[in-house]
């Protein structure tokens, strides 16, 4: 995990916009909101959005479901920031307006893997029109923000959560999204330092 920290020790995270539309508009207020949250766990962070737009290819678009498989959607990424010599020395989290599936389940709202230190997070379920109702900007951003914490949780070593407004609770539905915080419960916050604090202890690298 040292690979992935500043010269100051603070965590080196990157948010990835895979679309324009519904995700641009919110990013770098996201960004923000993200190393907040890490810092009220105890733990510093470097949050940046990245520039430039990473269109998912279409071969992760499977045309019967209409969705994008998240495994792929996380492989293109990879494959970009792999060329870029990023993977491994950055958190990567992919945002995109899209709705997102992985077998065996109907829907996702995100997927990590912890391995590439990469995660993906489909917005089209988070927003309030999906479900029919009035558009909400604040709901809308609060639900980005849980999901967006939630996987980066996950790249970090945390497993799913049964504290009830624990951000780490697994959402099946986005009732149980709009139940949760946007904040690590104090078990998830002591585990997540444990896992950052012995790889400050070891070093850091940076670019």
């Amino acid at each position: 995990m040292y690979g992935c920290l500043s010269v100051s020790g603070a965590l080196r995270v990157i948010l990835v916009p895979l679309t324009s539309h519904n995700v641009l508009d919110f990013i770098d207020n996201l960004s923000i909101r993200v190393k907040e949250v890490l810092s009220s766990a105890g733990v510093d962070a470097e949050v940046i959005t990245w520039p430039d737009v990473i269109k998912p290819t279409m071969r992760c678009f499977n045309w019967e479901r209409v969705q994008y498989h998240a495994a792929c959607v996380i492989e293109n990424i990879r494959s970009v920031f792999q060329v870029i010599g990023l993977v491994g020395k950055y958190y990567i989290v992919g945002v995109g307006y899209l709705d997102g599936f992985e077998h065996g389940l109907n829907f996702v709202f995100g997927e990590a893997d912890p391995k590439d230190m990469i995660a993906v997070v489909f917005t089209k379920r988070l927003k309030p029109e999906f479900y029919g109702e009035r558009a909400d900007y604040n709901l809308y951003f609060e639900r980005l923000l849980k999901e967006v914490v939630h996987e980066l949780g996950h790249l970090l070593g945390l497993e799913h959560c049964v504290s009830e407004k624990c951000v780490m609770r697994f959402s099946n539905s986005i009732i149980e999204v709009d139940e949760k915080d946007p904040l690590f419960c104090n078990q998830c916050k002591s585990t997540l330092r444990d896992k950052v604090t012995p790889a400050r202890s070891r070093g850091s690298s940076s670019l």
